[in-house]
């Protein structure tokens, strides 16, 4: 059974104001089908609606982004989050990617301004590190962390060699921010 969540379940879940929730919710979906803000009629969301209506009040809040950069963030991520299994497919248009042959532990996006020649921004692209395995070891005194992982870029073209010369960038750490949507929503009756 598909289960529906309202404005106030998902607020008090997530702990934002209800007043935010829903503005975040216009911002970030397309209208309500069942009515608009005068119909008597109360949205309902399914996880993939209200997983987005999440991951860009994060975009907003945790990550300083404004709401049209964080719908297009949103947007240009769209693709790689439904390959990627973040998104729940109540859809039914969810067709994974390739099993990986190291399995990925966990996946961090970092978010790049894209510039263009006369130093605009002109949108973002997108550092997608997949780590594989995580490893301490021993260098003399000192303890280290070793990294296996795979990257992939999305976007206009960059590579390592930009992305050194970034001076800033912020990283969303997708895992992480899914695993907390599904425990908040444990809490919803």
């Amino acid at each position: 059974m598909i289960k529906f969540y309202l404005n106030k379940e998902l607020s008090q879940a997530f702990q934002v104001k209800h007043a935010k929730w829903k503005r975040w919710s216009r911002e970030f979906l397309p209208p309500d089908p069942l009515g608009g803000l005068q119909s008597g009629y109360a949205r309902q969301y399914n996880l993939d609606e209200a997983f987005t209506v999440y991951l860009g009040g994060h975009l907003v809040g945790e990550l300083k982004y404004t709401i049209p950069e964080s719908r297009q963030i949103l947007s240009d991520l769209h693709k790689w989050l439904i390959d990627h299994n973040f998104y729940f497919d109540f859809a039914g248009d969810a067709y994974p990617v390739k099993t990986p042959a190291h399995p990925v532990q966990n996946y961090q996006i970092a978010i790049i301004p894209h510039e263009i020649s006369s130093g605009r921004m002109s949108g973002f692209c997108y550092w997608v590190k997949a780590i594989i395995s995580v490893d301490s070891i021993q260098l003399g005194n000192e303890q280290i962390r070793q990294e296996r992982y795979q990257d992939t870029f999305i976007g206009p073209s960059l590579d390592m060699a930009a992305l050194s010369d970034k001076e800033s960038y912020r990283i969303l750490h997708i895992n992480a921010l899914r695993r907390n949507f599904l425990v908040r929503l444990q809490n919803v009756p």
